[in-house]
């Protein structure tokens, strides 16, 4: 065996040994739909957004959050939203990907039962962990139908759900957000995703992938006057302004440990005399 050969075979080795001894999430490898495919597929009219939900036009509040992440056990905090429901006057909630640790037959039961149990509408996108069965992207489309699109609550706030599951927007996507952004200011907007576009300095891998999408993203915000960009993924909060657009890492609805930070617990914006203020609610 040549000295070039077994340094190759040497190096595979070493990077199996060491793959072999972390807690590797091979979920990612599972082969989906691209995002250009789950794009054009939500804008083929194939797939029913949920509409609009009635609210006082004058006053609402709605939540936001990423991440219930259920596993067989079930355990997660919607309950703990479920109670504020009623003190805090939520008329909805958005859920911004990653429902479930492994996008099982059981645990996608157990979720769905979850958000039907809070007893009030709501809107979903996809996480990365939605598509962590060969069937993952049938699943989330057959129960939530269409990962990106709009949706206008009171003729005031429009909310744009975006498929960032790869961590990757595609052209298509951008085409279908500007044409949604553009509404000469009609709209208080809010942009909500899993993937955030900005994390801070660590962990660089938990933001959207591409450093040109990332700046492009952040153009057609600033630009078309977003209020407001709501990630999850990373189970923690963060908050930035940048260039007067809202950057917000949302919070989890996850019982268990997370990425950095503090972040259990969910977002909530309120609606009234013709304005958008938000407030961090946090589970003890």
């Amino acid at each position: 065996m040549s000295s070039s050969r077994r340094r190759l075979l040497v190096a595979c080795s070493l990077v199996f040994v060491a793959l072999a001894g972390c807690e590797y999430d091979w979920g990612q490898f599972i082969a989906h739909p691209t995002v250009e495919d789950r794009v054009r597929e939500n804008l083929s009219g194939r797939l029913h957004a949920p509409g609009p939900v009635a609210v006082d036009p004058d006053s609402f509040s709605f939540a936001m959050f990423g991440d219930p992440q259920v596993e067989h056990d079930n355990v997660n905090n919607l309950g703990r939203l479920k109670a504020d429901v009623s003190a805090k006057g939520i008329a909805f909630f958005c859920a911004l990907g990653d429902f479930t640790e492994h996008s099982t037959p059981d645990e996608h039961d157990s979720i769905v039962k979850d958000f039907q149990s809070v007893g009030i509408p709501y809107y979903a996108t996809i996480g990365n962990h939605d598509l962590y069965q060969p069937d993952g992207w049938e699943w989330f489309k057959t129960t939530f139908g269409p990962s990106c699109y709009p949706v206008v609550i009171a003729d005031r706030v429009k909310l744009i759900f975006l498929d960032t599951a790869d961590g990757l927007l595609g052209p298509t996507q951008f085409d279908w957000l500007e044409s949604e952004l553009d509404d000469g200011g009609r709209y208080i907007k809010i942009v909500g995703t899993h993937f955030p576009v900005f994390d801070g300095p660590e962990p660089a891998m938990g933001r959207t992938a591409s450093t040109g999408e990332r700046f492009k993203l952040q153009h057609l915000l600033q630009k078309y006057g977003v209020h407001s960009i709501v990630s999850g993924h990373i189970h923690g909060w963060r908050h930035t302004v940048v260039e007067g657009v809202n950057h917000f890492i949302c919070g989890t609805m996850a019982p268990g440990g997370f990425d950095y930070g503090s972040g259990k617990g969910y977002l909530l914006f309120t609606f009234a005399h013709d304005s958008l203020s938000w407030q961090r609610v946090v589970f003890d």
